[in-house]
């Protein structure tokens, strides 16, 4: 069973048994054990796709969570909001949320979106604000195995064939693998699949540098999109990429595929 990193909106489910938790800042900006001071900065590799106005740099622990107050966009880079619901007072009205912060500080609380149109949304918000979290809680690397930061060719296909999207697992059949930038483009006969490396760090407090990625899959001549944030991994100069999925990139996201 493949194993997968969980995101947790506040504090309650951090003490999960066997599992790699990150959290997501809450109201204040602070983690459940307190405010972390970054020993660097971060630094993007392209422009951030997911929030407003991010463009590639390096940012420091504070610039990182300012970020949480940028709007949240589509994959078209359109605005895009959530209607939550009072989690016990079913006479309270609903609360239409545009930033992380906005959305951090009511989940926190524990309102919930409550119609199929908000929970496609809310998508794009468990999405955006994972990867800020994700971002604001990275650390230096001690060790790093990328050949100059980027995996080559022939380990991205490797690690795609072994890639699932929905019900599909890509296979290594005729795969090609191409990179522009910080984007990889990878082809095979059944899907087509956009890669995005976002930035360089210790995400899990191992030591070894990951490289947070986001995947956006669709199937050839199909409308339906599969969406994806996670760490590509490589622990030992040795050992083949592992694509480690975040639980919060799991959800389909509304709007266009590729």
């Amino acid at each position: 069973m493949q194993m997968m990193k969980t995101l947790v909106m506040g504090a309650a489910a951090a003490g999960a048994a066997g599992v790699a938790v990150l959290t997501v800042p809450d109201r204040d900006k602070e983690t459940a054990e307190g405010s972390r001071v970054a020993a660097s900065e971060i630094c993007l590799k392209d422009d951030l796709a997911l929030v407003e106005g991010v463009s590639a740099k390096c940012f420091s622990t504070e610039e990182l969570a300012e970020l949480r107050d940028r709007q949240v966009v589509d994959s078209e880079g359109d605005p895009v909001t959530v209607s939550l619901t009072h989690p016990t007072d079913m006479s309270a009205a609903p609360k239409e949320t545009r930033t992380c912060a906005e959305y951090s500080e009511l989940s926190f609380d524990g309102w919930y979106a409550l119609t199929s149109r908000d929970m496609r949304r809310e998508a794009w918000f468990t999405r955006a604000c994972g990867v800020l979290a994700a971002l604001a809680d990275a650390q230096p690397a001690k060790e790093s195995f990328f050949t100059d930061g980027s995996p080559d060719p022939e380990e991205m296909k490797t690690l795609a064939a072994g890639m699932q999207f929905g019900e599909v697992t890509l296979g290594d059949g005729g795969l090609g693998a191409e990179k522009d930038g910080a984007q990889w483009r990878i082809s095979s006969d059944a899907m087509r699949v956009q890669i995005h490396e976002i930035a360089n760090a210790d995400f899990d407090n191992d030591g070894v540098e990951e490289i947070l990625a986001f995947t956006a899959a669709a199937p050839q001549g199909g409308t339906a999109a599969f969406y994806d944030t996670g760490l590509i991994e490589k622990d030992t100069a040795e050992a083949a990429l592992s694509f480690t999925p975040l639980s919060y990139g799991r959800e389909k996201a509304a709007g266009p595929g590729l």
